[in-house]
């Protein structure tokens, strides 16, 4: 049999990652390790392009410890690819030979277009895309790719990044300006304000920085959305701090103190070359990409990226997931009858059934305040294809019980979730009660199910073979019903 487990390796101009995953089934994977180590080996290179002995030997330690870490899970394969780091090198192959001869590993060398290409692959999975450009800011090279839908439109691999930018000793102006220049070369890029996604450390630092610095109350970095205004003022106020400023002020790590602002700076001419607004971050990059590519990348049994991430997390819980299963086609069912009289979005009903599938999900920590342990687990799973007031929303819809507590768990993200957008989120909730009341394990038997709308009133007809329902439960529901719908519910043998 196959290792579940396997191990990545990403060789980068600034820092070299390792990611271990235990694979699951088809492309359902759990990290169970990362790791990160600083060679900067973009600037171990001597004045002929030659990997210098001190980082070459940098390089080797690293390569050594990641392998062996790796082989401690049983991890097999262990997958090395490197980017600009080594691809830039004029010893690039007695290099790859000696990595091979010290470690056992056998590294494989990106092109531009390859390294863009997969951490393209990682974004199309895990955000929801309409038109625009992606950037992943190296420390030797820059990446950018433009698309629309999920198909990528041009890709350039510029040769400039985070640290090799910084040894050009340029002001923050001068660098954005001397970016902005590099970027009218690349003529396709004349689009404007389009979707603008970064990915990448200098991106993940920034964003981590700005939360921080905004009492930002949801602490996840994927799909986070950032003003280029906000963007231009951080970056102008970190740019007059010193490094050691940098990191008790700005909360940058050490090993980017020193080249976060030209990593900033690239991605900030770019917005400003594309006059776009609103920055979105990524948290998946290259090592997804890369274990994308090595899974291979059909899709599961739902179309939305959205609905596959819930379901992938859904079958790693305890709770059955035939019974999410069931549950999540019942609230499509139900939702697509009530959708025209609540005036509810596709996307609206679609959250539902994320939520859904993840209803139970906190049973595990305590059975008793399962729905509370939900909530706080949607927020923290690494979930895909939501914006961050989705990703919230479908926290409160799964968790709901009573008003009362919807109230309570909103509460400390009112300045991403508005007022007026939880009345919708407590009709989807009540929604979702509507469907999990009507499905096993708390209503069985059913083979058929009925809805009808008249005159503010809305019947519920079950049929099947020794159907039991709890009546107080219908009973509470019915009152929520008609507090937020405006409905009065009959299911006529259970409740009139």
């Amino acid at each position: 049999m196959p290792s579940p487990i396997l191990a990545i390796i990403d060789v980068g101009s600034n820092s070299v990652r390792l990611m271990v995953v235990k694979h699951l089934e088809e492309q359902n994977v759990v990290i169970i390790d990362e790791r990160k180590e600083t060679p900067r080996l973009a600037l171990a290179k001597d004045t002929e392009g030659f990997l210098t002995l001190d980082g070459f030997s940098r390089l080797i330690h690293t390569l050594r410890y990641f392998r062996d870490v790796a082989l401690a899970f049983g991890a097999d394969p262990i997958i090395v690819r490197a980017t600009a780091a080594l691809r830039n090198i004029r010893n690039q192959s007695q290099v790859l030979q000696e990595i091979t001869r010290e470690t056992g590993l056998t590294v494989e060398v990106l092109s531009g277009d390859e390294e863009a290409g997969i951490g393209f692959l990682a974004v199309k999975h895990s955000l929801t895309l309409a038109q625009g450009w992606t950037i992943d800011v190296g420390g030797g090279s820059t990446e950018i790719v433009s698309y629309e839908g999920g198909r990528i439109g041009h890709q350039e691999s510029l040769p400039f990044g985070a640290v090799s930018l910084s040894s050009l000793n340029l002001s923050p102006k001068d660098m954005i300006l001397w970016v902005q220049d590099e970027y009218s070369r690349v003529n396709w890029l004349q689009m404007k304000n389009p979707q603008a996604i970064a990915l990448g450390g200098s991106a993940r630092v920034m964003a981590r920085s700005i939360q921080h610095e905004s009492d930002y109350p949801f602490q996840q970095i994927h799909a986070f959305q950032i003003l280029s205004t906000t963007i231009d003022t951080w970056l102008t106020k970190i740019a007059l701090m010193t490094p050691d400023q940098r990191k008790k002020l700005a909360h940058i790590p050490k090993d980017r103190v020193d080249i976060i602002v030209p990593g900033i700076a690239i991605i900030l001419g770019l917005l400003k070359t594309t006059q776009s607004d609103m920055l979105t971050i990524s948290g998946y990059g290259l090592r997804n990409g890369l274990l994308l590519q090595h899974l291979g990348t059909q899709t599961g049994g739902f179309s939305s990226i959205a609905l596959q991430s819930a379901w992938n997390i859904a079958r790693r819980g305890e709770w059955p997931w035939e019974l999410a299963e069931g549950l999540q086609e019942r609230a499509a069912r139900l939702g697509k009858a009530v959708k025209s009289i609540l005036g509810l979005s596709d996307r609206s009903v679609e959250l539902v059934q994320v939520a859904a599938l993840l209803r139970y999900c906190g049973r595990n920590v305590n059975m008793y305040h399962g729905d509370q342990h939900t909530f706080h687990n949607i927020l923290g799973y690494a979930l895909t294809g939501l914006n961050h007031e989705e990703w919230i929303s479908v926290a409160l819809i799964a968790s709901y019980r009573s008003v009362k507590r919807l109230q309570r768990l909103w509460s400390p993200y009112s300045s991403i979730v508005s007022r007026e957008r939880l009345v919708v989120i407590r009709q989807l909730g009540v929604l979702l009660r509507l469907a999990e009341i009507f499905s096993p394990p708390i209503m069985n038997g059913v083979e058929r199910l009925s809805l009808q709308y008249l005159n503010k009133e809305l019947v519920v007809t079950v049929s099947g073979t020794g159907i039991s329902g709890p009546v107080e439960e219908l009973k509470d529901l019915a009152k929520d019903i008609k507090k937020s719908w405006q409905l009065k519910l009959i299911v006529p043998g259970l409740l009139n």
